[in-house]
């Protein structure tokens, strides 16, 4: 019945007109009938208006309170309790969605979350928002999470319709037999030997180098959130779509004071407008429109209702993707022609192997394609580019932990391109890939809904010394977790949990802990929905790392002197003792994924040796 009801309300304007019926209808139709017995004939018109319009809320008064009485019956019987609720000062707690709007616009990534949390109880790790009297539970729990991603897999789903204009029906947005088809079929090719050819990563990284060297001879600092997702993006170009030539790393780069706010990072230069400028505007640009979807849970329709947040950017994503998409399925065309006229069934297998080319070998069906492609698209351009540009940029804040791991990268490869066994030796480094995850996951936040009624099982303790569990009454109830609120809790990571300590994924005692409890970390998601590129994405990057601390030596965080206007950390974040807020000198912020408002400026400086 769940994915029934998934399937009809893709388009959220239906969506919308069910849940108006569904508040209306049946209010309506009970003071219908109770009218023709309770009301005579002559009544005054004002007596059957009132009647009328006085029914909906008594209706549904009543039934939220009875609705609400019988679930913590049902919990009780369970040996469950019901999350507990956020109250607001507004009613149906509107105003906790003003607050979460104000975050995204002047906040801290997750800082409203953490505040929500805290105003419960230090020990509150699963809360109810309970928007509207609708439940929308929201936890930091690792426990919880453990349930949603793995032990509970099938008792929660991707939900209704929040990413489809991005993600349309591609693995990250597919459940059941669906989504085991699209993971089947994109699986093989993040395979071990896949993921460790380094050949187009050399080819790649090299650019990146000459236009950091060409940029510090130059005496100025640059955008690594901008560089660095134009290397993930050729890097993938090549790898995913068999295209060598997107070389959007040849194209010019944002200088320093001279450029614009873009949708997430600084704007590329505005004096030659190409696809793929226009692309990343239109793909930055819904990554943030549907960030607020999230946290609106079901309702985040009523916000939409004249007009789709991403609307004006689906033709731009898609008139760039379209010429790849149909160049794979005329190549494959082409190959069943020469099949049929030279007899050798191995002509018509592609000859390339990229993810499009075997994709097109199994559907002509352009949308079901383009939609693979964005989904995979997403996870390894903007995930791996915020992975590298955090990294830096804590490199920077950390001149120690610089200095340790580029002696480490020397000691094995002085020069010259790493080998698969080179980067698997570079403990320290992996150490330093780590940490950034755990203090700047690339999907800080996520949502799964309940398929039916549900127990979670929590981390918190009952005074007796038993788990407690919270019972989730409804099927469709989303279930958010902020990873990176929980990837930052100071009862699982220690009093130092909001700093950049790489040795924690070194020293004995501390990789014991997260060995036993493995979903305090859960930056690549987890259970059987985890990353396929995870091993692409650590190769990647640390390929990069490794070229990138060959060549310089030191690190200089530039955001208040070269960064676009209006992307400096407010100043009241140096009141935030204790939190992250009050050592950035960057401002995190979410849209799908995590990024620095205005790009993350660093300048660098040649090594001498």
């Amino acid at each position: 019945m769940y994915y029934i009801f998934k399937a009809a309300t893709r388009n959220y304007r239906a969506y919308v007109a069910v849940l108006f019926l569904n508040l209306l209808v049946p209010p309506l139709l009970l003071a219908t009938l109770a009218s023709r017995l309770l009301l005579s004939q002559d009544s005054a018109w004002i007596i059957r208006a009132l009647w009328y319009l006085l029914a909906t809320p008594i209706y549904w008064t009543v039934r939220i309170q009875y609705g609400d009485w019988a679930n913590r019956r049902r919990a009780k019987k369970l040996g469950a309790v019901m999350a507990p609720e956020i109250h607001g000062k507004w009613p149906g707690n509107l105003d906790t969605l003003a607050i979460f709007a104000k975050s995204r616009q002047s906040g801290y990534a997750a800082a409203s979350i953490q505040e929500l949390f805290d105003s419960l109880g230090k020990n509150v790790h699963t809360i109810n928002l309970r928007v509207l009297w609708q439940d929308g539970i929201i936890t930091r729990d690792h426990h919880v999470m453990k349930q949603v991603l793995a032990t509970g897999f099938d008792d929660f789903a991707k939900g209704r319709s929040r990413l489809h204009d991005l993600l349309g029906d591609g693995v990250f947005n597919t459940d059941g037999a669906e989504w085991k088809a699209h993971r089947a079929l994109t699986r093989p090719f993040f395979a071990r030997e896949r993921v460790t050819d380094f050949e187009h990563f050399d080819k790649y990284s090299n650019k990146v180098i000459d236009a950091l060297r060409k940029r510090t001879e130059d005496g100025e600092s640059i955008d690594l959130q901008d560089l660095f997702t134009r290397f993930t993006l050729d890097a993938a170009g090549e790898f995913l779509f068999g295209v060598p030539d997107f070389n959007t790393l040849d194209a010019p780069l944002p200088r320093p004071g001279q450029t614009t706010l873009g949708p997430k990072g600084s704007s590329p230069p505005e004096t030659q407008s190409t696809p793929y400028t226009d692309f990343v505007k239109a793909f930055e640009g819904t990554l943030v429109a549907i960030a607020p979807r999230v946290m609106r849970g079901s309702l985040w329709p009523f916000w939409e209702l004249s007009t789709n947040a991403t609307s004006k950017y689906n033709k731009t994503i898609s008139d760039w993707m379209r010429p790849f998409v149909r160049g794979a399925i005329e190549a494959k065309k082409a190959r069943v022609k020469l099949t049929e006229k030279n007899g050798d069934a191995n002509i018509a297998a592609p000859d390339a192997g990229s993810l499009l080319d075997h994709i097109a070998q199994s559907t002509e069906d352009e949308k079901l394609i383009g939609d693979e492609l964005i989904n995979i698209l997403l996870a390894s351009r903007d995930t791996t580019a915020c992975l590298l540009s955090f990294l830096i940029y804590l490199l920077a804040l950390h001149p120690d932990k610089l200095a340790r791991l580029r002696e480490e990268i020397l000691s094995e490869v002085p020069s010259g391109a790493p080998s698969y066994d080179n980067v698997r030796r570079l403990k320290y480094l992996r150490a330093c890939l780590n940490e950034t995850l755990r203090i700047f996951p690339p999907v800080p936040f996520n949502v799964k809904d309940t398929t039916k009624p549900t127990v979670l099982r929590t981390s918190e303790l009952n005074p007796d010394g038993s788990p407690k569990m919270i019972y989730v009454p409804y099927a469709n109830t989303p279930v958010r977790y902020a990873t990176i609120t929980m990837q930052q809790r100071k009862d699982l990571w220690g009093s130092d949990a909001t700093e950049f300590i790489p040795e924690r994924w070194i020293e004995r005692e501390s990789v014991n802990e997260i060995t036993a409890d493995p979903f305090k970390f859960i930056a690549f998601n987890a259970g059987p929905r985890i990353c396929l590129g995870q091993n692409f994405a650590y190769n990647e990057a640390s390929f990069l790392v490794i070229r990138i601390l060959q060549n310089f030596d030191s690190f200089q965080v530039r955001q208040r002197e070269d960064a676009p206007a209006g992307c400096l950390p407010p100043k009241e974040w140096k009141e935030k003792s204790g939190h992250r807020q009050a050592v950035e000198e960057v401002w995190p912020k979410v849209a799908a994924t995590l990024y620095s408002r205005g790009g993350i400026w660093i300048k660098m400086k040649i090594a001498t040796s």
